[in-house]
């Protein structure tokens, strides 16, 4: 005979796989989409940087290729005309907070703040795309994200960009852990980097040229929402301080 609490626990067992899925969908963070079709989606964070991001925008259209953008509210709002020049060219807009706040160390009024002026500075061009800064995140500053209608994107893997390297090492990087349905994390611009030499950009333009030369006739590279597209999106637990 089951005792009453076996029968319980079983119970909540049941309650527990059930609810699991929703619990991956709606506080999941994306990190991945499982497919079989060569597609990957690169991202840039922290920009748009008036020298930098041309340059990566003129490389991406060279090789046919799309790219998703989480731009500072800050940044956009000097840089209209850019922020117009990636959508028009058919990359995504995600938000990244206006002044690159850590969320799980900022008050909520300050999270939803930094949420809609962000989104108000890249108007009407901005999506219900977001990345926390340093990828930090919180159960608190996910359902915020929630609340206001935000996919929350992670990455499937990144090339510490904001440590200065040789365009050799960086590339290196790229090509052992491309794979597809991968999301990249890379950066058009770093805010206060860690490495001052890092914040020149031109040996990870210098990399993303041969990357994709070496790749154009293998993958296809695209924005995060046509990614998502294309196959099962992958969503995990993503509650970290800071990256």
């Amino acid at each position: 005979m089951v005792s009453s609490q076996q029968g319980g626990r079983a119970r909540s067992s049941l309650l527990g796989r059930w609810l699991a899925p929703l619990g991956r969908r709606w506080l999941g963070t994306l990190i991945r989409v499982e497919t079989t079709t060569p597609l990957v989606a690169l991202t840039f964070d922290d920009g748009p940087h008036p020298r930098y991001t041309p340059q990566i925008l003129d490389v991406l259209a060279h090789y046919h290729a799309r790219a998703t953008f989480f731009v500072l509210g800050r940044h956009a709002a000097e840089q209209r005309d850019l922020v117009a020049q990636i959508a028009a060219a058919g990359h995504v807009i995600g938000n990244h907070t206006f002044h690159h706040v850590r969320m799980p160390q900022t008050p909520r009024y300050r999270r939803w703040q930094e949420l809609w002026s962000a989104q108000r500075a890249v108007a009407p061009y901005g999506t219900r795309l977001f990345r926390p800064p340093y990828g930090g995140q919180s159960y608190g500053s996910r359902v915020d994200a929630l609340l206001l209608g935000y996919e929350v994107v992670g990455w499937t893997f990144h090339i510490e960009d904001w440590v200065a390297q040789s365009p050799v090492q960086l590339l290196e990087r790229l090509n052992r852990q491309l794979r597809p349905g991968s999301i990249i994390l890379l950066h058009d611009r770093l805010v206060q980097p860690r490495d001052p030499a890092a914040a020149d950009r031109t040996p990870l333009i210098e990399t993303l040229a041969t990357f994709l030369a070496q790749w154009e006739e293998t993958y296809r590279f695209v924005t995060v929402p046509e990614l998502i597209r294309a196959g099962r999106p992958v969503r995990g637990p993503w509650f970290r301080p800071a990256l």
